[in-house]
């Protein structure tokens, strides 16, 4: 992260700025896991009025390195004073989309993700252990027993930690970005649709608890 010498009138008015923050509208649905959350022209519509209101204003621009794309998201106070972090994702082949559309769909994510945590609000729905699993959902509309497809219908916090990745490091352990990465990677093995049904349920069953993962960690909760 980079910033500017003092940073304390910024401090100070992204403190009262997040304390007016409004719940975000989730008008968008996953495609592939059926949660709702919040498009980043939701997220956008909703806060940039209270960062005006405060003297705040947040710039991304997109960057490129070989062949990851991503961006820099500088929050700038009338002040003067800065605050700045980039971050970067591998542009991989996405089946129906050229490297543009890939790139744009990155620069998107990630810019959601990056306004909604500086603003301190949430832009997906959270886990509810009451809710069926993605692959019980799908389960259902098929008319397939839910036991084809082995997967739990309720996942704790606890539960989402341990999960592990094929290195068997587990989720708790890892950084806001590997999570990112790892969920980028997963969505794109999901888009292929190559894969058995069973196969599939476990790849929604580890986003799942990715996503679990990643939110409590934007939110400082673990």
């Amino acid at each position: 992260m980079n910033k500017s010498e003092s940073i304390v009138n910024l401090s100070k008015a992204l403190a009262a700025a997040q304390g007016e923050m409004p719940a975000i509208k989730f008008d968008s649905i996953n495609g592939f896991l059926g949660n709702k959350f919040a498009s980043l022209g939701a997220v956008i519509e909703a806060t940039r009025p209270i960062l005006a209101k405060h003297g705040l204003s947040i710039a991304p621009f997109p960057i490129g390195d070989g062949g990851a794309v991503g961006i820099e998201v500088i929050l700038l106070h009338t002040s003067g004073e800065w605050i700045s972090n980039s971050v970067l994702l591998e542009v991989g082949a996405e089946k129906g989309k050229s490297s543009a559309q890939v790139a744009g769909s990155i620069i998107s994510y990630l810019r959601r993700y990056a306004l909604s945590s500086i603003c301190g609000v949430y832009a997906d729905e959270d886990g509810d252990g009451n809710k069926p699993a993605p692959a019980e959902l799908k389960a259902r509309e098929e008319k397939k027993p839910v036991e084809a497809v082995s997967v739990s219908e309720t996942m704790t916090i606890e539960d989402a930690c341990k999960t592990t990745t094929s290195q068997n490091k587990q989720y708790g352990e890892m950084t806001i970005v590997g999570l990112e990465k790892m969920l980028s990677a997963m969505h794109k093995k999901l888009a292929n649709n190559e894969m058995t049904p069973v196969e599939k349920a476990e790849v929604e069953h580890k986003i799942k608890a990715a996503q679990m993962v990643l939110a409590a960690k934007e939110n400082q909760e673990i």
